[in-house]
């Protein structure tokens, strides 16, 4: 399996990090739609987000957990995760890599990194609705 073409003469293959794992467990991401689209599973890069840094390596990953504790807390410490429906799939060997990315306001955050030609939309189903009062 191979990473983006970009990203690996970018980083010199140094992207995603040498320490990243296989992700043999259950992942979850924020999602737009029910059911979630190929486009719910674009990195900052891919979207052309304006804050995006090219020379960042999580910006080329997607946001995700690994437990619904972590689902729950980012939902509450950021408005925007109430908005959308949480999506969870089981990955593997054979969909990218993992590596913790904490941050201050999300201590159990971390960046994933697929494979390239892999829809990931098809190895998730939602798992939460928006929340109600939003």
């Amino acid at each position: 399996m191979e990473f983006d073409q970009e990203l690996v003469e970018r980083f010199n293959g140094t992207c995603p990090p040498e320490d990243a794992d296989v992700p043999d467990c259950m992942v979850y991401r924020a999602v737009a739609a029910d059911p979630a689209t190929p486009d719910d599973f674009q990195s900052y890069v891919k979207l052309k987000k304006v804050s995006v840094e090219k020379s960042k390596c999580d910006d080329w990953g997607l946001s995700v957990w690994r437990d619904l504790d972590a689902v729950e807390h980012a939902r509450n410490v950021i408005p925007l995760f109430r908005e959308r429906y949480i999506a969870g799939g089981e990955m593997g060997e054979a969909h990218g890599k993992i590596k913790a990315s904490p941050s201050k306001n999300q201590p159990k955050h971390f960046t994933f990194w697929n494979y390239c030609n892999v829809n990931l939309s098809t190895s998730f189903s939602i798992v939460m609705p928006p929340l109600e009062d939003v």
